[in-house]
């Protein structure tokens, strides 16, 4: 019982760094995306940028987080142990198994890059799709410093060093936001790619001096045959496809919104990050510090424990996503405006972005509880259900894609995303019941209905505060708008409180008893 209470006070701690972090980092991000939509709006360059930006991230996004998953217990192991220097041969050997692997694969990507663009954006017309084809060439080879960075993010959580692997990202929006301000005048687009290039470099440059600090000694050792090693190899590509379905939701989005009118593309990628924005910051962190408690009850056969686990991880995540999506589904437009509407973005872009977001914001709740389930099956060592249930939900997607992107536009494209998210969590969730016929849920379903409840009446309160302040602060002005937003989220937030309280949600209920027992304390 000890044990349980110690690793349940871990897994708060782990969470309130992770949380903080992925805070700055994610208002790092929105900077970026800002100081991109201000030099280029929702144009033609743009589109190619993010077009050309789509496969690195697309491997950032997805291979990055399997190779995290797959290396931290290998190398948690060794360091259990104390065995630093066998930790240190089998981090470097996966290392520079991994630099020569993605070396090869940007070397391909470089070759046929105009075929790739053709596959990815083939509504571009020739003009385009060239710039598209340059900038894919100049950020290729930043898989492979994203690839071994995140090796090195996997071996700093495995010796409990959350924080500089979590700000990893936050140095590499840094640098991007560096380049538009002092390159992009001079050097274009371009030089906005190259940027990107040496941003992902900074990603893992500027955590090799944390590894050596705790211990680790970087080799040119490359024991492919270690045990360890294999394990790590062979259970990337499972890990891989499970992490992809999200990836490809917007590669999807990529390849029908290149027929699209202009600047469509890069309207859905603004709205996706805005959606993703509560996924990213909170709900990562409930997901990164949970799966090590998830595991350890998986291993010591303890369903039990790890269903109750799993039911106060998926509160927490309704507690915050449920609202989340309510309020940016009634404060689409003056978010939008507020984040992005400055320079060559102007208000047809805010409002086809602010389109896309209210769609793509039905999909939110899903979005979050998927990235909590997945980790569940991780930690009873199924990969093969997340697998299986994401490919259909990507025939899904492309099936919602065609039928909606007639009718709705680029909207469509966003519903599409949300419809087969839904269909991929429901159907991950009753396979968890399935396979744990201990789980209760019971508390879990009382706890949705009453901060559905909650969240309704934050939104018609916010309804209401946003018509009072649009007049209050009407006019130009980022100081104005900033105003208005603020005293809307402020309203909301104040409201949705007091109706979870009133209504006895647990979370809230909980979260107020350890502050009042805290300041009892003082």
């Amino acid at each position: 019982m000890g044990e349980n209470k110690k690793m349940v006070a871990n897994v708060a701690k782990a969470t309130g760094i992770i949380l903080i972090i992925n805070l700055v980092v994610k208002m790092l991000g929105f900077l970026r995306e800002t100081f991109i939509a201000g030099a280029y709006g929702a144009s033609g360059i743009s589109d190619a940028y993010l077009a050309a930006y789509t496969l690195p991230y697309f491997l950032q996004a997805i291979l990055g987080s399997a190779l995290v998953t797959a290396v931290v217990p290998v190398i948690t192991k060794h360091f259990v142990a104390g065995n630093y220097e066998e930790a240190s041969k089998v981090g470097s050997s996966i290392m520079n198994i991994m630099a020569i692997l993605l070396s090869g694969i940007s070397l391909i990507g470089i070759m046929i890059a105009p075929i790739l663009v053709a596959l990815t954006a083939p509504g571009f017309e020739a003009e385009q799709a060239r710039l598209t084809t340059e900038l894919s060439r100049i950020m290729f080879p930043a898989v492979v410093f994203m690839g071994v960075g995140m090796v090195a993010t996997g071996i700093l959580n495995a010796g409990y060093r959350f924080a500089i692997g979590a700000f990893a990202p936050g140095f590499s929006n840094i640098i991007i936001i560096l380049t538009v301000i002092f390159c992009t005048s001079a050097f274009g687009v371009e030089g906005l790619a190259y940027g990107t290039l040496i941003s992902f470099a900074g990603l893992l440059l500027i955590q090799l001096p944390f590894l050596k600090k705790m211990g680790f000694r970087y080799s040119f050792a490359m024991d492919w045959r270690h045990p360890d090693v294999q394990q790590v190899l062979k259970a990337i590509m499972p890990i891989v496809l499970g992490v992809a379905v999200n990836q490809i939701y917007f590669a999807i989005n990529r390849i029908f919104a290149s027929g699209l009118a202009e600047g469509s593309i890069s309207a859905l990628n603004y709205a996706s990050k805005l959606m993703n924005l509560p996924v990213g910051i909170f709900v990562a962190a409930v997901a990164s510090a949970i799966y090590p408690a998830l595991a350890t009850f998986a291993l010591e056969k303890n369903r039990n424990a790890m269903c109750s686990s799993l039911e106060k991880g998926l509160g927490m995540v309704f507690l915050i996503s449920i609202p989340a999506a309510v309020g940016l589904m009634v404060l689409r437009v003056p978010i939008v405006q507020l984040l992005f509407e400055r320079g060559a973005f102007d208000h047809t872009a805010t409002l086809i972005t602010a389109q896309a977001l209210f769609y793509f914001s039905i999909g939110l709740v899903a979005v979050a509880c998927n990235m909590v389930l997945t980790r569940a099956f991780y930690a009873l060592n199924d990969t093969r259900t997340p697998v299986i249930l994401g490919f259909w939900s990507i025939v899904l997607n492309v099936v919602c894609s065609f039928l909606l992107v007639g009718p709705f536009s680029h909207g469509g494209l966003a519903l599409a995303n949300s419809i087969a998210a839904i269909g991929n969590t429901a159907l991950l969730y009753l396979a968890w019941l399935k396979k744990n016929p201990e789980w209760q849920g019971k508390n879990l379903y009382y706890g949705v209905v009453k901060i559905t409840i909650a969240a309704v009446v934050m939104g018609v309160a916010v309804l209401g505060a946003d018509m009072v302040f649009g007049r209050v602060f009407a006019g130009h002005g980022g100081m104005r708008l900033l105003l208005r937003v603020c005293g809307d989220i402020g309203v909301g937030g104040l409201c949705y409180f007091l109706a979870a309280l009133f209504l006895q949600v647990e979370y809230v209920t909980d979260a107020l008893a350890v502050v009042k027992k805290k300041l009892a304390r003082k």
